[in-house]
């Protein structure tokens, strides 16, 4: 496989919104196999690089499944990008044990800041990830909030966009 260096960046729903959209049920396997189908997509067509700003939710499914395709494929690499120090603070013990893991498997961690949370750390955060890479891959049904505000950055900055419907599992593609 012919890798490259170019990158995928995520963003999408904290649990809530995506219990929501599914109606309520926790089950959340096959928003899942989806993520692991678009980054397998993603590697066949030779991007290598898979970053995500480590909320709870769907970031951390995201975070899961490049892991385990930076173990099938060497070359693949994991960025977890950080808004704030102590972003985990208020998770309770297993969430911020998820998280450690994440950030001890990951194959660069960046800080966007060295202070506590501060009211537009997320936004910092979410800038950098449209501004970093060539395509943003997103969980969102139009739902205001972060995600729709990143989804709607990377449209003005004409990045390449899929977007994953959280209820339905569907794929729209945006300047691909």
């Amino acid at each position: 496989m012919n890798f490259s260096e170019k990158v995928c960046s995520f963003t999408g729903y904290r649990f809530k919104k995506l219990y929501e959209a599914f109606g309520g049920q926790s089950d959340i396997t096959g928003l899942k196999n989806k993520l692991n189908a678009e980054i397998d997509d993603l590697i066949s067509r030779d991007f290598s690089v898979f970053q995500c700003g480590m909320a709870l939710g769907s970031d951390m499914l995201f975070a899961e499944a490049a892991l385990e395709f930076k173990k099938k494929y060497p070359r693949v690499k994991f960025n977890a990008i950080i808004p704030c120090t102590g972003q985990e603070k208020s998770w309770n013990q297993k969430q911020r044990e998820k998280y450690h893991y994440l950030l001890e498997n990951a194959s660069e961690i960046k800080f966007l800041s060295n202070s506590a949370y501060f009211d537009g750390c997320m936004q910092i955060r979410n800038r950098y990830l449209v501004e970093t890479c060539d395509l943003l891959l997103a969980v969102y049904d139009g739902k205001r909030g972060g995600t729709m505000q990143t989804v709607e950055y990377a449209k003005k900055n004409n990045k390449k966009i899929r977007i994953i419907d959280p209820g339905t599992l569907l794929r729209v593609t945006l300047f691909e």
